[in-house]
């Protein structure tokens, strides 16, 4: 006699042993922001428990979704770049985290690279909706009066953005709160006596690199403030400076470079001169004079995207978007 098959374990199931109704665990699969909480802790509890894995042709048969987000992004093979530092590795890191946020609803990835301008990135945009491959696209690297959500918004398409909408659009966004990130950078550094800042800025038209600047310097105002495109300009600039009380760098590629620099001059950082940076990429803590450095906490933010997302696709109503708070990890730099 052939052995039988194992029985699939069902959302009956998984409702039974949570103690709620299948319509509870649906709702947890689909769209968790609508159940409480506590629920939606043991809900996923109970799935994690019996392993249950969701039919996803059944349940996009059902509904008529893909049960998959659109993840447009490039593939640089550099964690530097000249233009944004360390950009390529963060974007790399959020993907990750987005990943593990939609698994847990039974959602996939699907992950495309963007062309080389936005026009072209709108007719990538075209076919997946035309396909019907997505249920809502994420928006990176959002710029003022966007293309990108002008088109979305035009369309009625549900999306989600990494940065900040226009007033005249749907605020489904999530983004680092760059200012306070930042002022809380300048209001460390004056409680350790420092009074003379530099402030090393990047040379891009991106939203957040004059959000960080701004709020350094409304906490910091005596600040000089200089802008590079490159890697080897900010060498190039600290080598010949008289050190100030702190280099503050809105990147930690940049305050990397200040800091190789400064020691090359046999100038001790941390102790001569401080030194800052914002991101905390992993190499912040491996360096021989570790990093002080605010950290993007990329986990959360990849999980309140992916939130939203589940809000747009639903078609629930506006809501204001989320500011993300990177708080401050003190080390030896400063």
């Amino acid at each position: 006699m052939a052995d039988e098959k194992p029985r699939r374990t069902t959302v009956a199931d998984v409702a039974r042993l949570a103690g709620v109704s299948a319509m509870t665990v649906s709702n947890v699969l689909n769209a968790p922001h609508r159940v409480a909480a506590p629920t939606v802790r043991t809900v996923r509890a109970a799935i994690q428990e019996l392993g249950y894995i969701p039919n996803h042709a059944a349940r996009a048969l059902s509904s008529g979704r893909s049960q998959v987000i659109g993840l447009p992004m490039s593939f640089e093979d550099d964690l530097v770049d000249d233009e944004n530092p360390g950009l390529g590795g963060f974007l790399h890191s959020l993907l990750g985290g987005l990943v593990k946020a939609a698994a847990v609803s039974g959602y996939g990835v699907h992950v495309v690279e963007t062309p080389a301008d936005s026009a072209a990135e709108i007719v990538l945009y075209e076919k997946l909706i035309a396909a019907r491959q997505v249920d809502a696209i994420v928006v990176l690297e959002t710029m003022p009066h966007d293309e990108r959500i002008e088109f979305l918004s035009r369309r009625r398409f549900p999306f989600v953005a990494f940065g900040r909408t226009g007033p005249e659009h749907r605020q489904c966004w999530v983004d680092v709160d760059n200012e306070s990130s930042m002022a809380g950078v300048a209001a460390h550094l004056r409680s350790t006596g420092r009074e003379r800042a530099v402030y090393l800025a990047t040379d891009s038209p991106l939203p957040w690199v004059h959000q960080r600047r701004d709020g350094f310097i409304r906490e910091f105002p005596s600040t000089v403030d200089r802008s590079f495109g490159s890697l080897e300009a900010v060498a190039a600039y600290v080598e010949e400076l008289d050190p100030p009380d702190v280099f503050v760098a809105d990147n930690d590629a940049f305050a990397v470079v200040a800091m190789r620099t400064l020691q090359r001059r046999g100038i001790a950082v941390g102790q001569d001169v401080a030194v800052t940076g914002f991101n905390d990429f992993p190499f912040a803590s491996m360096l021989d004079t570790p990093l002080t450095t605010a950290r993007i906490p990329l986990r959360d933010i990849a999980a309140f995207l992916f939130d939203r997302a589940l809000r747009e696709i639903s078609g629930d109503p506006d809501e204001p978007g989320r500011l993300v708070t990177a708080p401050l990890v003190i080390r030896a730099s400063a």
